[in-house]
């Protein structure tokens, strides 16, 4: 009996041991897992704010990535697509082209590639482009200089006459003072002259008049 114990406890930590065994050596010789590939940067940066669209959008990848399954795609703040092209793939590295444009926005960079060992990754970046700044106005008064001032108006909206409208110049003044002057100098002299010539006119006279008288108490007396 005791015979027949001992070797049905064998066969059990045999049954045992084997399994455990078999799952160490499987444990050892198996190739650890791959890890999961992912982005791990972009340029433009995600979330950058730049001045103007970038020529190329690229992003770089953990392991290498396979041409024929790579999908890239950059769409502007109105949906229209920027590729320029089908995407480049250089090692890690997924590079696409971008057509010009100027529209200040946020914009999307899509993305769905395949690395070399048959993983897939997907997401999504972007990037804003902030407004360009605008351009100062021709008509606008150069710098350093003062902008002419305009005459206030009047109770009835017409503006008020200057000064240089309301007053003569200074020469013209001066002109008109200088004939108004000559004007009376003439005049006095034409009067002086007249006057003088009233007086000789009277002077003569007397003097006929008082030889006249003379002439007849002279002849007066010689009777």
């Amino acid at each position: 009996m005791r015979i027949r114990h001992s070797r049905a406890a064998r066969t059990a930590v045999r049954s045992l041991l084997l399994p455990l065994a078999l799952g160490g050596l499987l444990a050892v010789s198996a190739p650890p897992a791959a890890a999961h590939t992912e982005l791990n940067g972009s340029d433009p940066a995600n979330d950058a704010v730049l001045d103007a669209v970038p020529r190329t959008v690229t992003l770089t990848f953990s392991d290498p990535m396979s041409q024929a399954y790579a999908q890239l795609a950059v769409t502007g703040p109105d949906g229209a697509a920027l590729g320029d092209g089908a995407p480049a793939v250089a090692g890690r590295e997924v590079t696409l082209s971008l057509k010009e444009a100027r529209t200040a926005g946020r914009y999307t960079v899509g993305y769905r590639v395949v690395s070399a060992d048959g993983h897939p990754v997907s997401g999504i970046s972007a990037f804003t482009v902030r407004p360009a700044p605008t351009a100062p106005s021709a008509a606008a008064t150069p710098s350093g200089t003062t902008p002419p001032a305009t005459a206030p108006s009047g109770p009835a909206g017409s503006p008020r006459p200057t000064a240089t409208s309301a007053s003569p110049s200074p020469t013209a003044s001066l002109s008109r003072t200088a004939v108004a002057s000559g004007e009376r100098a003439v005049t006095s002299l034409k009067a002086i002259g007249i006057g003088f010539g009233i007086g000789l006119v009277g002077m003569a006279t007397a003097m006929v008049v008082t030889v006249r008288r003379r002439r007849r108490s002279a002849d007066d007396a010689g009777r």
